[in-house]
């Protein structure tokens, strides 16, 4: 399924706001996310990823990052994958979208064939989330893991220039859902 414009900006907006609330100081200023009076957005950033609110994210110029084993998740994006998703089935079912995110990223946006296959590889993700992430609540929780995911692949303007492209070759697009998904 390709979304429009108007609703891939709409993705960001959850994970953005969440963002920046953990930025502002709310409430009675006992969050240790909380901003200090005078604090720049960068040295809270710092701050945040110092303490580990927040992951630290590669911020490199390579479309790519940095992937030392080579299994298609920048190593960044996989150590806060392991932390987070302590269940096998969710933890692998995290790591198949965001491979599947790194893949829009680097694919040749002019071999129809390529996009293609990512794009049945995103479906596939998709079905094999259902199963790691049952239920109503598990809805809420797959759909909050995927924009955290795309926010986190995209974290660079490069990065998020070479995403938009992706989905603009897939506009108009159509994609199907395998029937007999395999989750290994």
């Amino acid at each position: 399924m390709t979304l429009s414009p108007r609703a891939r900006r709409w993705l960001h907006v959850p994970f953005t706001c969440a963002f920046a609330a953990a930025l502002m100081a709310c409430g009675d200023g006992q969050s240790s996310g909380a901003q200090p009076a005078g604090e720049s957005l960068e040295s809270a950033v710092a701050r945040l990823e110092a303490s580990g609110e927040l992951p630290v994210l590669d911020r490199t110029d390579s479309l790519a990052g940095i992937d030392a084993n080579t299994n298609g998740v920048r190593d960044d994006i996989e150590r806060h994958i392991e932390k987070k998703y302590t269940e096998p089935a969710q933890r692998k079912a995290a790591m198949r979208k965001a491979m599947v995110f790194q893949e829009m990223l680097l694919v040749d946006k002019q071999d129809e064939a390529a996009l293609e296959a990512v794009s049945y590889r995103g479906t596939l993700a998709i079905v094999c989330s259902k199963s790691a992430f049952p239920g109503q609540q598990g809805v809420i929780e797959k759909s909050a893991m995927s924009r955290e995911l795309e926010s986190m692949t995209t974290n660079t303007k490069a990065r998020l220039l070479a995403y938009l492209a992706y989905n603009k070759a897939r506009s108009g697009s159509v994609s199907t859902m395998p029937r007999e998904p395999n989750c290994d």
